[in-house]
């Protein structure tokens, strides 16, 4: 059976992780895999996938039912929701990782996937005022609200991970691999971690062959 590598992309709001992943997966010719997920999920609940937009997380990154979009699931409590959402995550992340090689950015694969031994988990992060600068230049963030956004989008991103997994968001021990983007290219990281896979794999890939083949996502609502 040939053998497949799982790369999980954890990252600090404005860090570029996403961009990152997306690249990364084109340069590996390797399944990538982001909002995909989550609208897997919301297929198979029979819900619709604006359950799992971000105007429907508390302030613990949770998804809430108080939205009036939610009102179809009555009375069942939020952390019932939430559990149920994350088991679903969980198993469709550890089939994905045994089906085929992929990028998978966000969702707490790396912490679904800290046992597998074919896992690359990195963790992005970068200075805070470059990813200010990145959250206006890229998601069009408001200048004067953009401080307090990527803050708040931190802090949803670490409660979300420490709620499900009782481990600290950004913990170092938790990750294969730390990158500071203020201090590389978003080539430069791409290459370090394809050359990290081609290690573990076991062979050197054909690269960059597949570029622009996924959709780059970069709206941003207030």
């Amino acid at each position: 059976m040939k053998k497949t590598i799982t790369i999980t992309i954890s990252r600090q709001f404005g860090s570029n992780g996403r961009e990152i992943g997306r690249k990364l997966a084109e340069y590996l010719d390797i399944g990538y895999y982001n909002k995909e997920i989550m609208e897997k999920i919301a297929k198979d609940m029979g819900v619709s996938s604006d359950f799992f937009n971000e105007d429907n997380q508390n302030e613990d990154g949770l998804y809430s039912i108080s939205n009036r979009k939610l009102r179809s699931f009555g009375s069942i409590a939020e952390l019932s929701v939430n559990s149920q959402v994350f088991e679903r995550a969980t198993d469709l992340i550890c089939g994905i990782a045994q089906r085929e090689s992929s990028v998978i950015v966000g969702r707490c694969a790396d912490y679904i996937l800290k046992d597998n031994p074919d896992t690359i988990s990195v963790f992005c992060f970068s200075d805070l005022e470059e990813r200010i600068r990145f959250s206006i230049n890229e998601y069009d963030v408001p200048a004067k609200k953009a401080k307090k956004i990527v803050q708040e989008k931190d802090m949803k991103r670490a409660r979300f991970y420490e709620f499900h997994t009782n481990q600290k968001w950004g913990d170092a021990k938790n990750y294969s691999l730390l990158i500071n983007t203020s201090k590389m290219s978003t080539d430069e990281v791409v290459e370090t971690i394809a050359a990290l896979y081609d290690k573990k794999a076991g062979l050197t890939t054909f690269k960059g062959a597949f570029q622009d083949q996924y959709i780059e996502h970069k709206s941003f609502k207030i």
